[in-house]
């Protein structure tokens, strides 16, 4: 492993040296502070060895910054050895353990394999939190086709690394459940991640960790993609994941992707096709999404032929519409390529579409509750267009108990 030793006291600095070199280690060791602070970063310890005074901030003050810029690393104290209170005062201040002066190679070899262990420990529990992660995201992310199993690939292999991350592919290709599966693979899975739906150039959030999803990057006035670009480039900043649905390098032409940007993320490309691409996942997401809303349902053949064929512009949040709509649809145990041809040859709703007014049913007093049903059924049948399953739905009711009472009222539609 690598250690980094920052002690004023030439002797035991070097006698750490020897001792944790002879044990097949890489060894540096510095007099002060600042020297540490730029080690920290260009020899990147896995264990870092801090001379430290109780009453001096500046030992406390590093032993922070070790264990801050890599909770991984190893952070150990080294006091007299007159004073073990120190170690344990240490230890309150975030330090692993502690060492003491004069220099014990028994002490130096115990340190090391709790340090193993320590890693062993934390590296087992990262396996588990990885493997959950795939399992979430095989759920949030299903297919097997070719094409959508290279894409997953290409998220697992971005996961582990620090830089910009850009999603491209056509609206309805899951660019978010993408990017929400890029950081729970990463090392900062068990930390926030967040989405930006506008960005504001003056603002910085306290706590930088984690992720930062920022679809539709295209869209972003310019100088608010450079402030995003200095935000990541600080020190302990979120990762940035974003998306486009646009050409990134036909975006940059047109001016609408910063080219510093535009670098920094063109060897980070994940691309995501649209369902037209990938064959026999189109059966089987609607299988899945229709199983996730009424398990009792079914397509016949002839509807799963009738899928296959559609081009499927809104990619896969269409499919999850047009199989929530087919479901309800429906009259019988499976649905025929009759209701999803239907389906299909609807536009899909828009959020400011004003609903169908449900038509009054009018009662008086002396009117039977027998004739009040009847009317009732038949006025809730008549807006939802015939639609048994619907009515069943609209009244609170059993199917079957719908088709007993348009039997008993006569009332066939």
């Amino acid at each position: 492993m690598r250690v980094l030793v920052v002690d004023p006291l030439e002797e035991s600095r070097d006698a750490l040296r020897v001792a944790f070199s002879g044990a097949g280690d890489q060894v540096r060791g510095v007099a002060t502070s600042a020297e540490a602070d730029r080690l920290l970063a260009e020899f990147a310890p896995d264990a870092v060895v801090v001379a430290f005074e109780p009453g001096e901030a500046e030992s406390a003050g590093l032993l922070d910054r070790a264990r801050a810029s890599d909770p991984r690393r190893g952070v150990y104290a080294l006091i007299d050895g007159a004073r073990l209170e120190d170690g344990v005062r240490a230890m309150d201040l975030g330090a692993h353990d502690f060492l003491w002066r004069p220099v014990s190679d028994g002490r130096v070899a115990l340190l090391r394999s709790r340090f193993a262990a320590r890693r062993e420990r934390e590296g087992g529990i990262e396996q588990m939190r990885i493997g959950l992660a795939r399992n979430e995201i095989a759920a949030a992310l299903p297919g097997r086709s070719a094409s959508w199993t290279a894409a997953l690939a290409d998220l697992e292999r971005e996961a582990p690394l620090e830089s910009p991350v850009l999603l491209t592919g056509e609206a309805g290709t899951e660019k978010e459940a993408a990017a929400r599966a890029i950081h729970r693979l990463s090392p900062r899975g068990s930390e926030p991640f967040l989405v930006a739906s506008s960005w504001d150039p003056g603002a910085r959030s306290e706590s930088a960790a984690g992720s930062l999803f920022v679809p539709g990057i295209e869209a972003m006035p310019l100088e608010a993609q450079a402030a995003l670009l200095a935000e990541a480039e600080l020190p302990g900043a979120r990762r940035l994941i974003l998306s486009t649905d646009e050409n990134p390098r036909e975006a940059m032409m047109r001016g609408r992707l910063l080219p510093t940007l535009a670098a920094s993320l063109f060897d980070h490309v994940v691309h995501l096709p649209p369902l037209r691409e990938r064959g026999e996942d189109i059966e089987r997401l609607a299988r899945q999404f229709l199983h996730e809303l009424d398990s009792a349902l079914s397509f016949d053949a002839e509807a799963i032929d009738a899928l296959r064929t559609h081009d499927w512009p809104g990619n896969v949040r269409e499919l999850k519409e047009v199989v929530r709509r087919a479901a309800r649809l429906t009259e019988g145990p499976a649905i025929g390529p009759t209701v999803v041809t239907s389906v299909l040859g609807r536009p899909l709703a828009s959020r400011r579409s004003r609903r169908k007014k449900a038509p009054v049913v009018r009662i008086a007093v002396g009117d039977s509750l027998a004739d009040v049903e009847r009317r009732l059924i038949q006025k809730t049948l008549e807006f939802a267009r015939g639609n048994k399953r619907k009515t069943a739905e609209l009244l609170k009711l059993s199917l079957k108990t719908i088709y007993n009472k348009i039997k008993e009222y006569g009332l066939e539609h």
